[in-house]
């Protein structure tokens, strides 16, 4: 194919790291690059001359579908000139499938088909990238969906269903059927439903008795296209019905007076599901002048019920008489009983957490502060504040376990002296395992309690009695929350429970602290790889592109250090070859030591070194010490499935490295590896033409 003047060229593309070949007009092979030897298993030797048909280049597609009869490239080409780029997989010498990104061009002379220049890409190197990938998708994208009937809003406005869309994104074709709930709903009015979701939702978000009364009243307005919503609750010791909440009344019709004589109030005592009352056709009706004169023409009545026991009325008013169907009546029972559980249990919150108003005030200011604020640390300083306040103690501590799991680390504290707070470690005081074991813990007397390990120092502090609560987050424990007196106390029921809140909020804060701050750092790991891909892409400098990744790791997974060395010539030394966040002096000393993590990262295994001070793979401990390194993570740097050095992470404090964070800083000595490979190449052709 090429002639002697054509060496340069034919140099290049050798040189290529992708796969090239050219197929003639016969399917015959008369070009193969060293990229095609390396991707297939097959030499030049093997294929030069033979035809692409004689069971060499099987090409599958991505469903494993033969394609050399039918989307032959030669073939394709021949009806047409375009052009043709395909994703499909290519079985290797050794049988193995290699997914590859094909480009396929013609050739022509004369006019004529001469034959097609094959470029294919091996693209299952990137595959560590795609979690990233995915996860960034699912941070930054939002999809409009319509809350009722789940259709999807396209990029152009358009309205489509979910199962369209899911199965235009390439996530499978879809059946259906139909749950028991569903098909016993979808006969109810679609209206009906989503309103009676939104009352659900509207009074189960509030803890306060009267905002709970209030938001009934209106919703029930709003809903329902009456006149006017009104609230009775039943006293039980005058045996009476008392004004609550309304809505749409004067204030004159509301307290107009006692309506014990109404005859729809004696259906609904009476435990009657629904009644229908025109007040003015009764000629005896008591406020019969009262209600002609508010507009009131029809009052419907609907009994509220706790545990088939009537606590209140509500009732609901039409300026006009209005036919309600057997639907309508059965939606405002469903709404009836709901205001009854959530008056029953705003009830119930206020009399056991709310014994004193401020329980209820303190709890609400800690859930604000959770839903409104990622900064866990000012939740937390807030709660152990409070707390104190709030219950009359002295003090209050949190103490969180560290990333391994096995100790206590304390974060937020109120009330106590430092001297106290540094005692020492209290891991392995009994009442903290308990509660670590998910059982809150109350002592009476610290100086004499035998589970307590600083019965000294807590009499020199002047605590005591103690409670300690454990701090639970997604049904784990992460840390305990500890509550200190001044006199001796029995922490009564309500107290435990109004503490246990509170750390249950502990947790929730803390949780969506650390779920934000790992979404932010998953898209802050796909933006460093974008960064540095970029950087591959642009230049053939392997030293910009090595001195990137040792600038970039330190900054996105906030270690003190990194450094990148590369084996030599004879593969048994490594040499620095880029460094970031380290003295001379430690470069100097370090340089051409062998360590036994370096000899693990070579054989292909990133190493996570938890301490370097104790850790057996180390041997030069005094110059880490000296440099204030703590931990290290080693990762290979792999290039076709050969290790050419290593990159080494360093922190100045002990560490765990999470997977995540293994996962990212391999994808990135990947990178690397490409970059080192595309410059050697690079620099090989050059000192081939020289």
């Amino acid at each position: 194919m090429f002639d002697k003047k054509s060496k340069l060229y034919s140099q290049v593309l050798n040189n290529i790291a992708d796969g090239v070949c050219f197929i003639n007009a016969d399917l015959r092979i008369e070009f193969w690059n060293r990229g095609a030897e390396a991707i297939t298993g097959y030499t030049s030797a093997d294929v030069m001359g033979r035809s692409c048909y004689a069971g060499l280049l099987k090409h599958e597609g991505e469903d494993g579908t033969p394609l050399c009869d039918t989307q032959c490239p030669v073939r394709m080409l021949s009806a047409s000139s375009d052009p043709i780029r395909r994703n499909l997989f290519i079985l290797g010498a050794d049988g193995r499938k290699t997914l590859v990104e094909e480009h396929i061009s013609p050739l022509t002379a004369d006019g004529k088909l001469r034959g097609v220049v094959v470029l294919f890409r091996d693209v299952s190197l990137f595959k560590r990238l795609r979690p990233f990938q995915l996860k960034t998708d699912k941070i930054e994208r939002l999809i409009p969906i319509c809350g009722w009937c789940k259709k999807i809003r396209k990029d152009d406005d358009a309205w489509e269903q979910i199962e369209s869309f899911l199965s235009d994104e390439g996530l499978g074709d879809f059946t259906h059927s139909m749950c028991p709930l569903c098909a016993e709903k979808i006969f109810s009015k679609k209206i009906y439903m989503e309103s009676y979701q939104n009352i659900c939702k509207s009074i189960s978000t509030s803890l306060s008795l009267d905002e709970v009364l209030k938001l009934i009243v209106t919703n029930v307005v709003k809903v329902m296209n009456v006149k006017a919503s009104l609230l009775r609750l039943l006293n039980k010791e005058e045996n009476r019905l008392e004004l609550a909440a309304y809505h749409g009344l004067s204030k004159g019709y509301a307290d107009k007076g006692p309506v014990e004589y109404d005859a729809s109030i004696d259906d609904a005592l009476a435990g009657k599901p629904v009644s229908i009352y025109d007040i003015t056709a009764d000629k005896d009706a008591r406020y019969r002048k009262e209600a002609e004169k508010e507009g009131i023409r029809s009052i419907l009545s609907i009994p509220l019920r706790s545990r088939d026991e009537v606590i209140g009325v509500l009732r609901m008013y039409t300026s006009e008489p209005v036919a309600y169907s057997e639907e309508d009546l059965k939606f405002v029972s469903a709404i009836a009983d709901q205001a009854a559980i959530a008056i029953v249990n705003a009830r119930l919150f206020e009399k056991t957490v709310s014994r004193e108003k401020e329980y209820l005030n303190v709890f609400q200011e800690v859930t604000d502060a959770v839903s409104s604020t990622l900064d866990v640390a000012e939740v937390l300083r807030m709660i152990v504040r409070k707390i104190p306040e709030v219950m009359h103690l002295k003090g209050a501590t949190i103490r969180l376990l560290d990333e391994t799991g096995s100790e206590l680390r304390l974060v937020a504290s109120h009330g106590l002296s430092e001297k106290y707070l540094n005692k020492g470690p209290v891991d392995t005081e009994e009442n903290i395992r308990a509660a670590l074991n998910e059982n809150p813990v109350a002592i009476y007397d610290a100086a004499t309690d035998q589970s307590i390990r600083y019965k000294k120092e807590a009499e020199q502090e002047g605590i005591k009695s103690m409670l300690t609560l454990p701090i639970v987050a997604r049904g784990k424990v992460i840390g305990v929350l500890r509550l200190l007196t001044g006199h001796p106390r029995n922490f009564s029921r309500q107290e435990i429970e109004f503490a246990a809140s509170l750390a249950k909020q502990c947790g929730t804060a803390i949780e969506n602290a650390r779920m934000y701050e790992r979404q932010y750092k998953e898209t802050r790991y796909v933006r460093a790889i974008q960064e540095v891909s970029k950087v591959i892409s642009s230049t053939l400098d392997s030293r910009e592109v090595l001195d990137t990744i040792v600038r970039k790791v330190p900054e996105i997974m906030a270690t003190r250090a990194a450094t990148i060395r590369l084996l030599d010539e004879t593969g048994r030394r490594t040499v620095l070859a880029a460094s970031y966040g380290l003295g001379e002096t430690y470069l100097r000393k370090e340089a051409g030591r062998s360590e036994d993590s370096l000899s693990l990262a070579l054989d292909g295994r990133p190493v996570s070194i938890h301490d370097v001070s104790t850790d057996s793979l180390i041997s030069c401990r005094d110059e880490l010490r000296d440099e204030g390194i703590k931990s290290m993570l080693v990762i290979p740097i792999v290039v076709r499935h050969k290790v050419i050095g290593i990159m080494q992470l360093m922190t100045d404090v002990v560490r765990t490295f999470s997977p995540d964070e293994t996962d990212f800083a391999v994808a990135l000595a990947e990178q690397g590896g490409i970059a080192i490979e595309n410059a050697r190449m690079y620099e090989k052709l050059n000192g081939g033409t020289g």
